[in-house]
């Protein structure tokens, strides 16, 4: 198998898979598998440069819900024997000024400054949500990413659709969750606002008057999954979203 490894501490790993597990080649371009040896935003970062090939992911470090719980020796000696499975996810696209980003996660839409505050206006397959809204933004998420941002602003998690949240807004507005064929748009009325994705360091610019459209990407995310992780977590595994406390990668109670 050819695989390439992603993380800030990865020669560590490649002198391991070198001196252990001879039937997985370190590969620089044109992998099978990419091996994220970090945490969460390891693997944000490589969907974002190698998008749709599968992700194995192995903890190094502290911040890792969607970690397995098997140890590294444990992930690699199952990537070598093919004994795993992928699991497709839901990704989101932004439209912004002819641009696009893609998220696993989220697109987070703020006020360029982060002293300010951002007025906006949400549509939904074009019909107006709710009154003009102040606060810190708004933030549209995955599934996958609902655990996240997202339920720290709404204290909630949702297993399907996507998720609409506002940041600290100060005006009397629902958090809410639509169908995934849904379009939406926010339209910034006073800003001016940025646009971001998962942990891009990269945000465009949204001027007052424009919008951003958001919809279910045609793209996709494949995570790889282990066996015992399917057993230890007794679910439908078609399901796009554990309950909360569960990891959503790996299906295991991360919870203590």
């Amino acid at each position: 198998m050819k695989i390439l490894i992603v993380g800030l501490a990865k020669e560590e790993l490649v002198k391991e898979i070198h001196a252990n597990y001879p039937r997985l080649e370190i590969v620089a371009k044109d992998p099978e598998v990419v091996v994220c040896y970090g945490g969460d935003g390891t693997l944000l970062y490589a969907e974002r440069i190698l998008p749709g090939i599968p992700k194995a992911m192995i903890r190094n470090s502290r911040v890792c819900k969607l970690c397995s719980t098997e140890t590294g020796d444990t992930i690699l000696s199952l990537l070598q024997r093919n004994d795993f499975q992928i699991v497709e996810h839901t990704k989101l696209e932004a439209h912004v000024n002819k641009q696009i980003l893609y998220a696993l996660n989220d697109i987070v839409i703020g006020h360029q400054a982060v002293n300010g505050t951002l007025r906006s206006q949400v549509y939904l397959n074009g019909q107006q949500y709710g009154d003009e809204i102040f606060g810190d933004g708004v933030v549209i998420s995955t599934p996958l990413g609902s655990t996240g941002y997202y339920q720290s602003i709404t204290r909630s998690n949702f297993r399907s659709g996507i998720g609409i949240a506002f940041n600290n807004s100060i005006t009397s507005v629902s958090h809410l969750v639509v169908d995934k064929k849904t379009t939406i748009e926010v339209e910034v009325t006073r800003g001016p606002g940025v646009v971001a994705s998962d942990n891009d360091e990269r945000a465009l610019p949204l001027p007052n008057k424009q919008r951003a459209k958001i919809m279910i990407s045609d793209k996709i995310a494949k995570i790889i999954k282990f066996p015992k992780e399917f057993q230890k977590f007794n679910v439908n595994t078609g399901s796009d979203r554990a309950v909360l406390g569960y990891c959503q990668i790996c299906r295991v109670h991360y919870e203590q």
